[in-house]
């Protein structure tokens, strides 16, 4: 049972509507309690703020947190300047491996818009009950359950002019004491290819998917709604998707996902478990959505995926303890529709399994409220030999498979998480808080596996071809945040500073292998690069505030800045997010809101010139929107980047698409002016 304890730098806004019919301003800071457990992180629902076709969108709300955008649909999740697997992503609860090897179909992908209630992020160190690698933090979508004594629905539909992309979505609960049933979908369409400020199409950005699912829930009580089984099942299609920061575009995904899931109360103490599977299938090419010049080969990648997720979760008093699987095998061929003797096996039978144990303990003592947590995480990663029909003809290819293939690919490693989390009630408007952490993180397979220069890397989006390293150490972060809350009647700020120390951090340096620099120049890339372990070290801060002018206006800003380096070299890492300010001024009226927003981004000069990274200069945009309220519904417009400024978004990418507006190699520019309309009926 959940049971708000109290609302943290929370938008005045969310005190006088429900959360479904606030303006652009819902990100606040929840402290919750799960049974005698306490958690705290921000949140934002997708009503909160412009139309999104994609859920990673309403990261770039929250403070600290930011998204490497590498298409419309494939956003990455960043949180103070890690990103990808390094920030555990999860979707109702489950952990699912993505079947793209590029990160095409991202965790955040899965998410139902119609189903979304709201996207969290724990604020600041992430505690060990949060998911098995939380070094980057941990992003939860929470979706609509099916619920009892209840019959209820939404429909919802928005479009946006810029791209002419369209959404329609709606669900269902139908229920009694006994049974309950929730039905969803969800229809996502961009006709047109988006354009930029200097009206220069960003090619391509057109996407179609659709998303349908259901959950069945059983009640085993006669007394409470607080003991339930449920089954529920997704099922997820995206055609025709573009990637143009990557090197090919989505042909088609298709997902099944299935989740059986239950909560008991036995004697003190409260339980929960779920088992999930999911079997994805991907097909992706260089051909079907841009250009392809003669000099290029034709290059199609079928991959998939089967992953299976399970979760017990025992709580009695200040006790929590957990236990965590997560299994996934991957396969991946690239072949030449026009050659039908090509073929490379980009990664084959690779498996990637975790098991994991943690205990949690939180307790009052007198002013503090204290929060540890250990974690102990095992690793089990392999790989089936590979081949490739161009290993005929090029030494240096037969060469680094004939390496791979004789090396010893079974890897097995052991993490620890610790984590310290302390806040003290210094009066009742005033807080301080502290945090200390040592984590742990795995390589990811393609980190591991990847076996001859590719740009499968996970979503990098830089350009650059990698080869994997099968000994890749733990990356081992030493984290420290300190930071403050103040809450008046009319005013609320909440400043968080944090440092931490990443040994054995992995990123791509420059290869000195002679057979993959034989094998990248082969296939056009002179300055080939290896995933290794280097030392890092991140710090920054991030800010959220909120003040009342009068009964009718108020302010709300979010800002954040972090910095990255390297510790072995004077060289700054890779793809971190620009420091950035968001200021809204917000206006209520009985049923009626409106808000204006400025978003200032500061140039980002401190960029990887070991990844040949470029820099990108600052810009500012302006929002506005108006939404009105009423019983049933509300129906909302606004216009983003109202003034049509060109800019370029540093988290992008780079062009990769030849023969349209953009330059290849350019820095991905940002979407001009956008109008857009919402409206939902509730029934």
């Amino acid at each position: 049972m959940k049971l708000p304890l109290s609302l943290v730098s929370f938008s005045i806004a969310s005190a006088l509507f429900p959360l479904h019919a606030l303006a652009d301003d819902t990100n606040f800071e929840v402290i919750e309690v799960n049974g005698q457990h306490q958690g705290s992180y921000t949140a934002i629902s997708p009503e909160a703020v412009s139309p999104q076709a994609d859920i990673s969108g309403l990261l770039q709300h929250l403070p600290g947190a930011s998204v490497n955008g590498n298409g419309p649909l494939t956003g990455i999740a960043q949180y103070r300047g890690l990103y990808g697997d390094r920030v555990n992503t999860q979707v109702n609860g489950m952990t699912l491996s993505s079947a793209g090897p590029n990160a095409m179909d991202t965790p955040l992908s899965y998410a139902s818009l119609i189903l979304t209630e709201r996207l969290e992020m724990t604020r600041g160190i992430a505690p060990v009950s949060t998911g098995v690698n939380t070094i980057g933090g941990s992003v939860q979508v929470i979706e609509s359950q099916a619920s009892f004594a209840e019959i209820s629905g939404k429909i919802a539909a928005q479009y946006q002019g810029n791209g002419e992309r369209s959404h329609i979505g709606a669900k269902a609960n139908i229920a009694n004491e006994q049974h309950a049933a929730l039905l969803y979908v969800d229809a996502l369409k961009g006709n047109e290819n988006v354009s930029t400020g200097n009206d220069n199409a960003i090619s391509p950005t057109i996407y179609d998917k659709q998303i349908v699912g259901g959950q069945y829930r059983y009640n085993l009580s006669d007394d409470s709604t607080e003991q339930s089984i449920a089954v529920g099942y997704q099922h997820l299609e995206t055609t025709h998707a573009g990637t143009p920061a990557l090197a090919m575009d989505i042909d088609f995904i298709n997902t099944d996902r299935v989740k059986v899931e239950g909560q008991h109360a036995l004697h003190d103490w409260e339980i929960k478990w779920h088992l999930a599977y999911s079997d994805a299938k991907h097909g992706m090419d260089n051909f079907s959505e841009r250009m392809k010049m003669p000099s290029m080969g034709a290059r199609y990648n079928h991959a998939d995926s089967q992953s299976y997720d399970a979760a017990f979760t025992f709580a009695k008093d200040s006790w929590l303890f957990g236990l965590d699987t997560q299994l996934s095998e991957h396969n991946s061929i690239i072949s030449d529709p026009t050659m039908p003797m090509f073929s490379v096996n980009n990664f084959n039978g690779v498996t990637d399994n975790t098991y994991s144990f943690f205990t949690q303990w939180q307790q009052e003592v007198e002013r503090w409220h204290w929060e540890l947590g250990a974690r102990v995480k095992h690793y089990q990663t392999d790989a089936s030999t590979v081949d490739s029909t161009m290993a005929a003809s090029m030494p240096a290819v037969k060469m680094l498979k004939d390496r791979f293939n004789h090396a010893q690919r079974a890897q097995s490693q052991t993490g620890v998480d610790l984590v310290i989390n302390g806040r003290y009630a210094q009066t009742e408007q005033f807080n301080w808080i502290v945090g200390f952490a040592r984590k742990q993180d795995s390589a990811s397979y393609q980190q591991r596996y990847l076996w001859i220069p590719m740009q499968s890397t996970g979503g990098l989006a830089d350009g650059r071809t990698y080869v994997g390293q099968m000994d890749l150490a733990l990356e081992t972060a030493y984290q420290i945040e300190l930071g403050s809350e103040l809450n008046t009647h009319n005013f609320s700020i909440n400043p968080r500073v944090f440092f931490q120390r990443i040994d054995d951090y992995i990123q791509g340096v420059a290869a000195t292998d002679p057979a993959v620099i034989m094998a990248a120049k082969m296939m056009g890339d002179a300055n080939p690069m290896q995933f290794a372990n280097v030392d890092a070290y991140l710090y920054g801060m991030d800010l959220s505030a909120n003040y009342q002018l009068n009964s009718q206006f108020w302010l709300d800003l979010n800002a954040s800045y972090v910095t990255g380096e390297r510790k072995d070299i004077d060289d700054y890492l890779y793809r971190i997010a620009p420091a950035q300010a968001r200021l809204g001024i917000n206006y209520q009226y009985g049923d009626w809101a409106a808000r204006i927003e400025t978003l200032a981004v500061s140039a980002q000069e401190n960029v990887s010139v070991s990844q040949f990274e470029q820099p990108s200069s600052g810009y500012a945009l302006v929002n506005i929107s108006a939404v009105y309220d009423f019983s049933n519904g509300l129906i909302k417009a606004g216009v983003d980047n109202l003034f049509d400024t060109e800019y370029v978004d540093h988290l992008a990418g780079y062009n990769r698409v030849m023969g349209g507006d953009l330059r290849p190699g350019q820095r991905m520019p940002g979407t001009g002016v956008n109008a857009w309309v919402l409206a939902e009926f509730r029934f």
